[in-house]
């Protein structure tokens, strides 16, 4: 008897460890986890909570969402939710080696939050502080594609930058205020131009504007009607936007060019371009969490996303 008891004692401790070990352990996996499972639908469909960017990756083979709760990547016509770090990407600004992003850290990260301006040159498996951790959260920044010149728009006064655009060329060792005059209407959201380090582009609700001076001095590129997302393609030729459709500005011949895309109505919009650097691909995604891809320059476009879902 005394020896049941004892085996008793120890078959329960046994199994008072066991249930620890899976509580401490759902405990570890705690929200982390949950948006993790959650962005991974039935039938191997992938979800975006929201889509805050949009970028081919340097070789063309990926298409980049960031969708607040990490990364979603689009590669041989399947979406896939991959095992890296959920952060919430905002300011998402996609270049040659990587992307440079502001944002926030996933829960239970040791990072600080928000992220201010940071850097990821291996796809989002660690990210590079570069400044203003714990001040600054861009909403609205870009980075040329080879350049690395980064613009943003600082919506709050921090430690060495007051409210208004500002650029860096050289990771946030230094920045400079640009005037930005010229700019009619709420900016909606910046572009950098690949190569050209003074030349960024903003779409705003006046319309699309052009600066030629670091920012200083914005032209408007067409009609005052709004324009909600702007990208310089790869080679720097042409700039690509839209509103309830898409368009290209050429600019050394100041042409403007109108691609037939599917209908885009209502309160929808055009969210965001991306421009493959080494093929005919062009992606647009809309404030409805669609995303369009062109195989062909945008002469037929195919749906690879659908109110926020993603077929795997």
């Amino acid at each position: 008897m005394a020896k049941s008891r004892i085996r008793n004692k120890r078959q329960s401790k046994s199994a008072l460890r066991s249930k620890t070990t899976l509580i401490v352990a759902v405990a570890a996996i705690g929200i982390f986890g949950l948006l993790y499972l959650t962005s991974r639908l039935p039938g191997g469909s992938v979800q975006f909570r929201d889509i805050h960017g949009l970028s081919f990756s340097s070789d063309g083979s990926q298409l980049f969402v960031p969708a607040h709760d990490g990364l979603r990547v689009y590669e041989n016509g399947s979406w896939t939710a991959p095992g890296l770090p959920v952060n919430d990407y905002m300011g998402y600004s996609g270049v040659d080696n990587g992307f440079f992003s502001s944002g926030h850290p996933r829960p239970g990260s040791n990072l600080v939050n928000p992220f201010g301006l940071i850097r990821s040159t291996d796809g989002g498996e660690t990210i590079q502080t570069l400044a203003f951790a714990g001040e600054s959260d861009f909403h609205l920044m870009a980075a040329g594609y080879e350049s690395h010149a980064v613009y943003v728009i600082n919506p709050a006064q921090n430690s060495r930058l007051p409210v208004g655009l500002h650029y860096t060329l050289d990771d946030s060792q230094t920045w400079e205020q640009s005037q930005a005059s010229g700019i009619s209407g709420s900016p909606i959201q910046l572009a950098a131009h690949p190569t050209e380090s003074g030349v960024v582009a903003v779409a705003a609700e006046g319309g699309l504007f052009l600066s030629n001076d670091y920012g200083d001095t914005f032209t408007r590129v067409g009609d005052d009607a709004p324009v909600t997302a702007v990208t310089f393609d790869p080679g720097g030729e042409r700039l690509l936007f839209g509103y309830q459709g898409l368009f290209s500005y050429d600019l050394a011949g100041g042409q403007i060019d109108t691609f037939q895309i599917p209908a885009v109505t209502g309160d929808d919009a055009v969210g965001y371009i991306a421009v493959n650097p080494v093929s005919d691909q062009i992606a647009f995604a809309t404030f409805s969490k669609d995303i369009y891809l062109s195989e062909d320059e945008g002469q037929s476009w195919a749906a690879i996303a659908e109110q926020g879902v993603g077929g795997g």
